[in-house]
């Protein structure tokens, strides 16, 4: 992947806690999250929740 110049899809998941590296494979390479699922889903989940509380 790196020796294809492909280094610039690396990247490390945003999500809090989580320090997985995956490679970002979308099309327009705006993956944010190893996993939607687990951390994406967790993410969104604690900022709906925040929201709601203000």
């Amino acid at each position: 992947m790196i020796a294809e110049g492909g280094a610039d899809r690396m990247r490390v998941c945003d999500a809090e806690g989580c320090q997985n590296a995956f490679v970002d494979l979308s099309r327009n390479g705006s993956r944010r999250f190893c996993s939607s699922r687990a951390c994406g889903n967790r993410t969104h989940a604690a900022a709906y929740r925040a929201r709601r509380r203000e």
